[in-house]
């Protein structure tokens, strides 16, 4: 009766693993066809570094996801930024379909930040804003951002 129960035991380890694997497996980015990104915002899933016009004030790392979120697709902050970045508000973001400029939104899809692509490609909040913020692309491990150059 003992190995009977052993046996029924392995037996339903057995069984249950690959479920288990597969609830794990959430530690792994989704491939482009679970996102829920469209197509066309592909490109601003990942990271980015939000700046301020104080270039030797700190920088603040962003992450844009492909995983929805109220108001439009979630957002992380892999590090902790300091005031005035309004990191502890910022829930989401998206594109305006009307003007695409950059939406950062709160839990409750209140725009906490717009930032408007300006001639040099860059997305900044409006001038005279204070403090006026920048979203620099790409985010490099070593803390630099901005444009690529196409060398």
């Amino acid at each position: 009766m003992r190995r009977l129960m052993m046996c029924a035991v392995v037996l339903a380890a057995a069984l249950t693993a690959p479920a288990l694997a597969q609830s794990s497996s959430s530690d792994v980015a989704p491939s482009s066809a679970e996102s829920a990104v469209p197509d066309d915002l592909q490109s601003f899933v990942g990271d980015w570094l939000l700046a301020q016009e104080d270039d030797s004030a700190p920088r603040c790392p962003i992450r844009f996801t492909d995983q929805q979120a109220i108001g439009g697709f979630a957002v992380e902050f892999p590090e902790t930024c300091p005031a005035p970045y309004p990191t502890d508000t910022i829930a989401a973001w998206n594109v305006d379909d009307s003007d695409f400029a950059v939406l950062l939104l709160d839990a409750e899809r209140h725009v906490v930040l717009r930032l408007n692509e300006d001639e040099d490609g860059l997305y900044d909040t409006a001038e005279g804003s204070t403090p006026r913020f920048y979203l620099l692309s790409p985010y490099d491990e070593d803390g630099a951002g901005g444009e690529q150059d196409a060398d």
